[in-house]
């Protein structure tokens, strides 16, 4: 994580931007099947980087101990909300600082992972898993209205921070774990998830790029009307169809690169 990526980070600590996670799409059903598959023994598993309890609620009926961590205070807050249950403990610390089990059945992490400090956090999961599970995928794969899409992500970046849309940067920073895991496999999963128009909106306001504080209220308000206005003719009124596609990356983590 350079420079720049941790000062975007800020943001999430925010309790809007953890408010707003609740719009975002799930990942696929189905993979979360596969990845059980995985693990033949669950005693313990820790989700890194897990924002509202996305992936670790998910998991946490099928594990004796599980142990969700995030640097944002607010996230923790909102997952202590959402999914309090009596084998789950929700830690504000950050990935690399926390005191993690000797032993970890699993660990998992989400599109968060681009945040941490790879040369700090894989060494440390090398002294105490086998197996770390990478998933993402919750943005639209290829919708019919990707042009328009790009063409407002472009413009909005311009405008608030007088910077160029870089898809190819993007993904990029977002595989940038990959040399610290020795990786055993990569599948993905494609599903068919429908949101109205106002709840899309609302989940752009969970991402860093557009949290309303860091926006500031005009900005907001004119960058929500700007996509509702661009996808309407997508909606007609009635729900967005999103084709998603979910990846999850295994492997075993490595002391170095």
């Amino acid at each position: 994580m350079n420079d720049e990526d941790r000062r975007r980070a800020v943001w999430f600590d925010d309790a809007d931007v953890a408010r707003a996670y609740a719009y975002r799409p799930p990942y696929a059903p189905a993979l979360y099947d596969f990845l059980l598959g995985l693990v033949p023994q669950r005693y313990g598993l820790v989700d890194l980087g897990c924002g509202p309890g996305k992936i670790a609620a998910e998991l946490a009926p099928h594990f004796e101990t599980v142990i969700g961590i995030d640097p944002s205070g607010a996230m923790i807050e909102e997952a202590r909300r959402l999914h309090a249950r009596p084998n789950t403990t929700w830690l504000h610390a950050s990935a690399e600082d926390a005191d993690l089990p000797p032993a970890i059945d699993l660990v998992t992490a989400g599109t968060a992972i681009h945040w941490m400090r790879h040369d700090v956090l894989f060494p440390k999961l090398a002294q105490r898993t086998a197996l770390v599970a990478i998933v993402t995928g919750d943005a639209p794969q290829d919708p019919p209205w990707q042009a328009q899409w790009r063409a407002l992500m472009t413009r909005w970046l311009s405008r608030c921070y007088g910077v160029a849309y870089d898809e190819t940067a993007f993904q990029a920073d977002g595989r940038s774990y990959e040399p610290w895991l020795d990786i055993a496999g990569r599948k993905q999963f494609r599903f068919t998830f429908r949101q109205s128009l106002n709840d899309f909106i609302a989940c752009q306001h969970s991402r860093a790029s557009w949290a309303r504080s860091r926006m500031g209220e005009d900005h907001a308000r004119q960058f929500d009307e700007d996509l509702k206005s661009t996808l309407e003719p997508w909606s007609r009124g009635g729900p967005l169809t999103l084709d998603l596609v979910s990846e999850l990356v295994w492997g075993a983590p490595r002391r170095t690169c």
